[in-house]
């Protein structure tokens, strides 16, 4: 196999273990069968990277959903008074940017229920919100997704999306989980304004996959942008969207949660 001497110049990717990143804290790294997690602080910010080789059989899938669960775990403490607004970003109309809006149709909203009264214990007060994308609204995605945490008084956010790598072998095998935010449009790069707790004023997780690679992160020849997907992105997106559909109901609902 040839080795491609990467051009730091055109690495393009949004996951931090790609990044020469320096002084990361309290670097931990864990085996689990079928993959490995690796998790950090940098920068006061926690980030944690799971890595796998398949979600495509039952067993693979539970394997990967348990981990994912674990990890989702360290980032959200909830409190009975929480408001959790979860946001799928990206253009549903478009596959591999499609993880955000698909991941939403798992997810477990129950914010109208504590509107109208009682809601029995186990179960947390979420709503969840698809802004699609400014070049479809004109809008900043940014400035929506404030509007709505204002209206629906939510007190965490958890962001879902599509992410870029530059290597061929992650995409759709990684799973990023961060308290840092992120930045819509990344993936295709269309980079718009950061979502972060810095920007929102409340805690913001974000969780993405790679979906994509752009061909000049690994052959700096190549002049123009041009983005890989695998060829089963179909399946993988819907596998992965319902993964982190049912991982995060697990986490944001007690009352669901089959994970020991």
């Amino acid at each position: 196999m040839h080795k491609i001497k990467i051009n730091e110049k055109y690495l393009r990717t949004d996951l931090i273990e790609e990044k020469n990143i320096p002084n990361k804290e309290h670097f931990k790294s864990k085996n689990f069968s079928g993959g490995k997690t690796t998790s950090f602080d940098y920068d006061h910010k926690k980030y944690s990277t799971i890595y796998f080789t398949d979600i495509t059989d039952q067993d693979s899938y539970n394997i990967v959903l348990k981990e994912f669960i674990k990890e989702l775990k360290n980032y959200l403490e909830l409190t009975h008074k929480d408001i959790i607004l979860v946001v799928g970003l990206g253009n549903e109309e478009s596959t591999p940017d499609s993880l955000g809006p698909k991941s939403l149709s798992h997810i477990l909203v129950t914010k109208y229920l504590f509107d109208l009264g009682e809601v029995e214990s186990g179960y947390s007060n979420v709503c969840s919100f698809a802004p699609n994308v400014t070049g479809n609204t004109g809008i900043e995605t940014s400035k929506i997704i404030k509007c709505i945490i204002k209206e629906s008084q939510a007190t965490k956010v958890i962001i879902i999306d599509a992410l870029r790598a530059s290597d061929l072998s992650r995409l759709t095998k990684t799973i990023q989980i961060t308290n840092n935010g992120i930045s819509p449009g990344s993936g295709v790069f269309n980079n718009r304004r950061e979502i972060s707790k810095e920007t929102m004023g409340i805690d913001v997780i974000s969780i993405g996959i790679p979906t994509i690679v752009d061909l000049r992160s690994i052959n700096n020849n190549i002049k123009n942008y041009w983005m890989v997907t695998p060829t089963d992105i179909d399946f993988l997106i819907n596998k992965l969207a319902l993964l982190i559909g049912e991982g995060l109901n697990q986490v944001l609902h007690k009352k669901l949660n089959t994970t020991k």
